[in-house]
Formats: structure tokens, C-alpha cells, sequence
């Protein structure tokens, strides 16, 4: 198997919801917030049981949006978190990351992931982590009000988090549910370059997998496109994963 160094331009399908880059005028946490994300918390199955069940896999099928053209894909993902990832996008490519190192498969090609491509996949990673709700309690967490609007006609409370060393995050709760229904961001695929495009990621179709509350549909919008809709399935949580899928491809 041939083994490179590069970076890669490849469409990398988004498959999770990324970090909104916003000015913010840093402010201690009000109560209400606080209130809102403790909700949320319970509300997806508590926080004992979601600090345990630190990992997961799943399947996706992705309608992707380019213009007129619509195109189909099916991918697998496995996630460890927080630093842990396997995408599988059938047919094209599997990446891997492993902490600190990170590859990419192509048929019989191998090639390190960059310091950039890890720099990226870290940030996403981070965000998508703390859409599991209980990082959001963690220490340095700042959290400020959004104005709030409506998701498919339900009405929410915007909440904008703040982490040190990270992108801001903007999340849109359910009033009545505490199911997170939206997040804002702001983005690009992995090796596009230029300004980020802003991000909507909308999540749907709520079930209970191993007690908590989980989205099986997510659409999102790319600066005010429809650029993607996800149907999510075989979802699976746990405490851990084989830590062989997150090893470097094999050479043959």
C-alpha cells in the first residue's frame, strides 16, 4: 500500500454541527441559562447516563444539494469522544482520527492528515461533543441570550456558549421539549478554501436509543441554501468502541 503525506480537497460530506465564529462580549452566566441547558440535560436522558455513554455509531443517507443537482451517499461513523472519529463514506474514502494523528484511505492509498485537516477535524469534533449537552456544564463554559425564534412553528430559547480555545456556539433549545432543534454555525468542508459559509443545521425525528433522546434527521442549510439532508439510522451508543477502529489503516 502506498503511504503519503498531503492534504486532500475531497468533499468530506459535514455530518456533524459546526462552531459559529461570533464576536462575544464574555458575561457571567445568568441562571435562567443555566436553567435551560439543565433542562436540556435531563431531558435527553440525565447526565450520568450521557457522561457514560461517551460513544457512538451510526449510518447515514445524505442528500447533497449542488446547484440543480441532487446526489445521494451512504456513510458509516463511529465517534469516541472527544477525540476519536471514523467516517466511512461508501465507495470513496475512510478518515480517521486518533487524537493528535489522522488519516485518509483512498482504495490503497494512505495519506497522513495534515497539522490544518487535524486542526479542523479537532475543532468540529469539539462542537459536535458538546451537542451531546453535558460539556456544556463543564468549567470556563460562558453562556449568553440569543433572540429567540421559531423552529418548524415551535418556539425556542437561543443560547449562545462560549469555550475557551473555541469557535462560539449557538444552540436553539425547544421550548417544550428541551430537544435541541437548531444549531447555527459557521464553516466549510474539509480543504475548501475562503471565508467560512454560514451554517444551519436543523435536527429532527427525535427517538430514545439506550435511554436518551437522539435526532435521526438532520437538514442544513449553507449560507441560506439547502445544501444537505441527513437520514440517520442503526444508532448505537455505548461506553466505549473498539479501539481498532480507530487505528491506522493497514498496509497490504
Amino acid at each position: 500500500m502506498e503511504r503519503r503525506t498531503g492534504g486532500s480537497h475531497l468533499w468530506l460530506g459535514l455530518w456533524i454541527a459546526l462552531g459559529l465564529n461570533l464576536p462575544v462580549a464574555v458575561a457571567q452566566e445568568p441562571a435562567n441559562l443555566t436553567q435551560v441547558i439543565d433542562e436540556a440535560i435531563r431531558a435527553a436522558g440525565g447526565a450520568e447516563k450521557l457522561n457514560r455513554l461517551g460513544a457512538q455509531s451510526w449510518q447515514a443517507r445524505m442528500k447533497i444539494h449542488e446547484g440543480p443537482e441532487v446526489r445521494t451517499v451512504e456513510a458509516k461513523y463511529a465517534v469516541q469522544w472527544p477525540d476519536k472519529l471514523r467516517s466511512d463514506l461508501v465507495g470513496a474514502y475512510t478518515l480517521i482520527r486518533n487524537g493528535d494523528k489522522g488519516w485518509l484511505q483512498q482504495g490503497k492509498t494512505v495519506m497522513d492528515l495534515s497539522v490544518d485537516q487535524l486542526l479542523f477535524l479537532k475543532e468540529d469534533m469539539h462542537v459536535n461533543w458538546l451537542r451531546t449537552l453535558v460539556p456544556l456544564r463543564n468549567k470556563g463554559m460562558r453562556y449568553q441570550t440569543v433572540p429567540p425564534i421559531e423552529v418548524d412553528d415551535r418556539a425556542t430559547i437561543g443560547v449562545r456558549v462560549s469555550s475557551p480555545g473555541h469557535r462560539d456556539v449557538v444552540f436553539f433549545f425547544d421550548k417544550e421539549t428541551h430537544d435541541v432543534v437548531k444549531t447555527e454555525t459557521r464553516s466549510r468542508v474539509l480543504g475548501e478554501e475562503g471565508e467560512l459559509a454560514n451554517i444551519e443545521s436543523f435536527y429532527s425525528g427525535f427517538e430514545k436509543v439506550a435511554g436518551t433522546r437522539v435526532p435521526t434527521r438532520v437538514r442544513i442549510v449553507r449560507d441560506g441554501e439547502l445544501f444537505m439532508e441527513i437520514e440517520i439510522r442503526d444508532i448505537q451508543r455505548t461506553e466505549k468502541l473498539d479501539p481498532a477502529l480507530f487505528a491506522p489503516p493497514a498496509s497490504n
